[in-house]
């Protein structure tokens, strides 16, 4: 029997373990699921945290219902040092755990920084829950909505300022409200190509929200109420969501499995280390390295074609499950939903640019649709 040691419960690892139980025979595989924390957060949910459309524990589920449903063998410890030369990752528990297969997919972490502090949007469980405190208060004035770099869920700043917007108009204060997206790039979702770019800039402008762009945020002047950018542009607010910086996981930064960003370093499309092959990476922790946006849905894809190369090999079979470059994401923009459909094929095979990209909203059925997927997740992989 060949150990897999996944690290990371999140929408990758639980995809991970969940597809090596329905597709591995018996006796093939031993599955161990390292994380920190006891949960699986399903972070789609955060922003209906912070609006109060969902409590905590229900964006969440106990990994531990992984070991009943799927037998695998869930272990709750921070990892402390992953070797790939020993096929071997340390814990913080004081215990090791040796492996045939390692499946990385800790993501990325939100590092704390004295610019956002206190003001973040929700990217996080507790800043979600901050996030409703602040809501809970809000009366309208200078909305500002910002991330400060590469973050988790590319469009998730725009979904933000469009809650805010219709929460702005069902209080009362849209009159006396202002909303602006102040942007690390010159336009909206540029890097997804020519037309989200058109779409996000039509949303934008059809609710009344400004665009700051190329404002990289570089300070924080809180007495004033006013953020600063790199290039020393000023943008006054009087409500601000910001987006906090993200940062590969240590344990992988430290490791050999790196790239120079600190990222893990991962060969496409096997997602398998280029000096390790018996080592993957999924989702966010390797994302920045492919030129991929941080996204769930990525994760699971990608957890599914990994899980097919790990058993092809097990097998010394080769027909393994391709790996799907597309990914699907639908916002709440509180009136409707707003669908986005992009296929990153091409670009991250070299052949474009751009991933080819469309905006499938905005419609009521999207809104539901997101509902739709939350409650068939929980179910699908949970069975709750």
């Amino acid at each position: 029997m060949k150990r897999v040691v996944i690290l990371g419960g999140g929408s990758g690892g639980a995809a991970a373990a969940r597809r090596l139980s329905r597709w591995s025979l018996p006796g093939e595989v031993e599955v161990v699921l390292i994380d920190r924390s006891p949960w699986h957060d399903y972070r789609p949910d955060y922003l209906w945290v912070m609006t109060g459309l969902r409590e905590p524990d229900e964006a969440r589920r106990p990994l531990s219902l992984l070991t009943p449903r799927y037998g695998t063998r869930v272990v709750q410890a921070a990892v402390t040092a992953i070797d790939p030369d020993a096929r071997r990752v340390d814990t913080d528990s004081g215990g090791s755990f040796e492996y045939d297969y390692l499946i990385v997919a800790l993501g990325a972490v939100v590092r704390d920084d004295p610019v956002s502090h206190g003001l973040e949007a929700p990217w996080e469980l507790d800043f979600a829950m901050d996030a409703r405190k602040r809501v809970a208060g809000f009366e309208g004035g200078r909305v500002v909505v910002s991330p400060m770099e590469t973050h988790r869920c590319p469009p998730a700043p725009f979904e933000v300022a469009f809650m805010l917007r219709y929460l702005a108009e069902q209080r009362g204060v849209l009159d006396k409200t202002s909303l602006t997206v102040a942007y690390p790039a010159a336009r909206p979702m540029q890097s997804f190509g020519p037309l989200m770019v058109a779409g996000f800039g039509g949303f934008l402008e059809q609710y009344g929200i400004a665009f700051e762009p190329d404002f990289h945020l570089a300070g924080n002047d809180r007495e004033a109420k006013v953020l600063r950018s790199a290039d020393g542009r000023e943008l006054p607010y009087d409500f601000a969501m910001l987006v906090p910086p993200h940062e590969p996981p240590e344990p992988v930064r430290s490791s050999p499995l790196a790239a120079d960003s600190g990222y893990m370093d991962v060969v496409l499309p096997s997602m398998a280390s280029p000096r390790y092959p018996n080592a993957y990476g999924i989702g966010d922790v390797v994302a920045p390295t492919i030129g991929l946006g941080m996204a769930g849905v990525f994760a699971h894809l990608q957890a599914e074609h990994v899980v097919s190369r790990i058993l092809d090999d097990v097998r010394g079979a080769y027909m393994g499950e391709l790996y799907n470059m597309v990914g699907v994401c639908v916002m709440d923009a509180g009136y409707m939903g707003v669908g986005v459909w992009c296929d990153f094929t091409d670009k991250l095979a070299g052949r474009a640019t751009d991933p080819d990209c469309r905006m499938l909203g905005g419609m009521r059925v999207f809104r539901a649709l997101k509902v739709a997927f939350e409650k068939y997740w929980f179910a699908n992989v949970f069975g709750s």
